[in-house]
């Protein structure tokens, strides 16, 4: 069994995020945020019906017109 922080993350979790260099980690850390923010947002749009689906992509996703 792995051995596991008092947080719970895996030593080798941890070896891998501190070998990554300082930008990896800050791109990793966007990217992170970013997807916590958009999959509610995005998977609400999806499974809403038809109606509120369409306005919640609208708002999202400006037409060109």
């Amino acid at each position: 069994m792995r051995e596991t922080a008092k947080s719970g993350i895996s030593q080798e979790m941890v070896e891998r995020l501190q070998a990554m260099s300082r930008g990896r980690r800050i791109i990793l850390a966007v990217v992170v945020v970013w997807a916590v923010q958009a999959i509610p947002k995005w998977a609400t749009a999806i499974l809403a019906d038809g109606e509120t689906s369409a306005q919640i992509m609208q708002f999202f996703i400006r037409p060109l017109a």
